[in-house]
């Protein structure tokens, strides 16, 4: 089962209250580029929000993000 308040890539908070009725949640406002999007896994995929954290390193250092959430869990 999917937890929809866990980051599908670091596994904590996402700190996601889109779901609040009139709250203005920090995920309106910031810009997930599509190919982050596209790395969510399918069984996450629009079940589960992204954190703040892992949006900004994608955007930062995309390769530090692919090697840190993506290559070493498929190592693992």
């Amino acid at each position: 089962m999917i937890d929809s308040k866990i980051c599908p890539f670091c596994k904590k908070t996402n700190g996601c209250q889109a779901h609040i009725p009139n709250n203005d949640c920090w995920c309106n406002h910031i810009k997930v580029p599509l190919e982050l999007r596209e790395l969510i896994p399918e069984e996450s995929r629009m079940k589960a929000c992204i954190c703040r954290e892992c949006i900004e390193l994608f955007i930062k250092d995309r390769n530090c993000f692919i090697d840190k959430y993506i290559i070493n869990k498929i190592i693992n």
